[in-house]
């Protein structure tokens, strides 16, 4: 994309998401009057912003309640004081569709396992951010056995990035379980102790998909596909870190 495509791109989906203020939207919507190519940019983000919502069904209350149940008997010793409440919003909301935006513009995201991955991985997330003795299956100091358990156990090679340049080391990694089969997740943690954990699971259709970004409370989640791979990184940060730190894995990872 030019400077001028990358601004008109954003800009759309500032639209769609409701971010400009009325001045802006005004100026926006004349734009789009003259500009035939931006309107259909428009529609296209709102289509597969409406495709991918359309997918998941909302979760009842008891639903939600049983979500809560299970990260509340998850975690016997919390290593940080965490609003639960608020975070078991947060996974429903992932589950059915939240607020997202697209950070690329290379393809829609398929809509078949969206979300599933989202449900899952933010509810993984939840359980075991918050472990002290066991936030782990396999620890880092493990790292080759990790990766051959877990690339046999998913059928293909996994790869496990590294994000020292981003200020995270590895914790280490745990199989879970997953729709299709199983699922990986990979655990980081700052110098704060602020944890990070990367979900990804296996797909027999490949295809290459944007990042997209959404957050609840204090929750958020960056979630793409690439090659036969679907990935979730999960964490507690803002959108600009959570797009870096997405970056950074598709780096390493190819």
């Amino acid at each position: 994309m030019s400077d001028r495509e990358t601004e008109a791109f954003f800009d759309a989906q500032r639209y769609v998401d409701g971010e400009m203020t009325p001045g802006e939207i005004e100026a926006f919507e004349a734009r789009m009057s003259s500009e035939p190519d931006l309107a259909d940019q428009v529609a296209e983000i709102m289509a597969m912003d409406t495709a991918l919502r359309a997918t998941v069904p909302t979760p009842s209350a008891a639903h939600l309640d049983d979500i809560l149940t299970s990260a509340e008997a998850a975690v016997s010793t919390p290593r940080r004081s965490i609003p639960w409440r608020q975070l078991a919003a947060a996974v429903a909301l992932v589950a059915f569709g939240f607020g997202s935006g697209l950070l690329s513009a290379r393809s829609p995201v398929p809509t078949d396992l969206t979300g599933d991955l989202l449900a899952n991985a933010s509810a993984a997330h939840a359980l075991y951010s918050v472990e002290v003795v066991h936030p782990v299956e396999v620890s880092a100091g493990e790292r080759d056995h990790l990766k051959g358990w877990l690339s046999n156990r998913l059928g293909a090679e996994v790869r496990i990035p590294e994000l020292t340049g981003q200020g995270l080391s590895l914790v280490g990694g745990r199989l879970l379980p997953f729709e299709q089969g199983a699922a990986a997740q990979f655990m980081y943690e700052n110098t704060d102790g602020t944890r990070l954990t990367l979900y990804l699971t296996p797909d027999t259709q490949e295809a290459k998909t944007a990042l997209r970004f959404g957050a609840a409370e204090a929750l958020s989640v960056v979630y793409w596909q690439d090659g036969l791979w679907h990935y979730a990184l999960v964490g507690p940060l803002d959108k600009a870190q959570m797009t870096g730190i997405a970056q950074s894995v598709q780096g390493a990872l190819f």
